[in-house]
């Protein structure tokens, strides 16, 4: 299998584990009582990290493709230039 693969297979399974977690921590809601604000503080925690995690992949991306452009226009100027 192929780093691609794996990433997708990685991200996949994250994503399957996470809806089955949830899933069971909606289904046994009522069981938790005293718990629920310990809960309620997670969940608001993985909120913000997800939030943070978004933002930066979003720079990343913008940075990658900043660095793309830069390394084009360097090639197409030394190309110029040889002609």
């Amino acid at each position: 299998m192929n780093k691609s693969g794996i990433n997708k297979t990685l991200w996949l399974s994250g994503l399957l584990t996470g809806a089955l977690v949830g899933a069971y921590l909606y289904k046994n809601k009522d069981d938790f009582g005293p718990q629920k604000k310990k809960l309620d503080k997670l969940i608001g925690d993985v909120k913000d990290i997800l939030g943070d995690l978004k933002t930066k992949m979003i720079e990343a991306k913008s940075e990658g493709l900043e660095a793309t452009k830069t390394a084009l226009l360097s090639a197409k100027d030394k190309v110029d230039k040889v002609k």
